[in-house]
């Protein structure tokens, strides 16, 4: 026996029309549980310190969390006023962070230099994935380290890039993706 048409076009029914409204609100409330549910069960301390990461970017100038990875091969301009590879910086820091300038930005590497008289062109071994800080200018001071291990620790960052418009300056927070690949002499 053939079915008619009107039993056959049951599909055709609005499905409001097959399930009462009180059903639908059911499987609202039933499906914002399931979501819920995960996030509250985040403890106080996680909750802790995501909010300390936050206050922590933000002391350091990094609210936006703008990232960028620099390839391998990429070239740097890194000076001391010692004048060898390793020594302290403008600053007088020393330690596995180094601060380097744009390839095409002589001039910052001439005013790092101090009486050394030269500066080493870096490359990076391996990409680089650097913060961008929220503003331009904004730099990282020595004193910042610390806030910035915790940072670099909780987003997988090897440094900090901060832009001068056609020129940028990197903080490093150690040399193992670097190398020096040439010394030279200031004209």
């Amino acid at each position: 026996m053939r079915s008619s048409p009107k039993e056959t076009a049951t599909a055709a029914i609005p499905i409001h029309r097959m399930h009462p409204p009180s059903f639908w609100k059911g499987m609202i409330l039933a499906a914002t549980v399931i979501v819920l549910v995960p996030s509250s069960q985040v403890s106080a301390e996680d909750k802790g310190q995501t909010v300390h990461h936050i206050h922590q970017a933000a002391s350091v100038g990094w609210e936006r969390k703008k990232m960028e990875e620099l390839p391998a091969g990429t070239k740097f301009n890194h000076a001391n006023r010692d004048g060898v590879w390793g020594g302290s910086g403008q600053s007088g820091h020393t330690g596995e962070a180094i601060w380097m300038t744009s390839e095409n930005d002589v001039n910052a590497a001439r005013g790092y230099a101090g009486s050394s008289g030269k500066y080493f062109v870096i490359e990076a071994q391996e990409p680089l994935k650097l913060a961008v800080m929220d503003e331009q200018g904004d730099q990282v001071f020595p004193d910042e380290l610390g806030a910035w291990a915790t940072l670099a620790q909780r987003y997988g960052l090897d440094g900090v890039k901060t832009e001068y418009g056609s020129s940028y300056e990197v903080v490093l927070f150690d040399k193992s993706k670097i190398a020096p690949v040439e010394e030279r002499r200031f004209d």
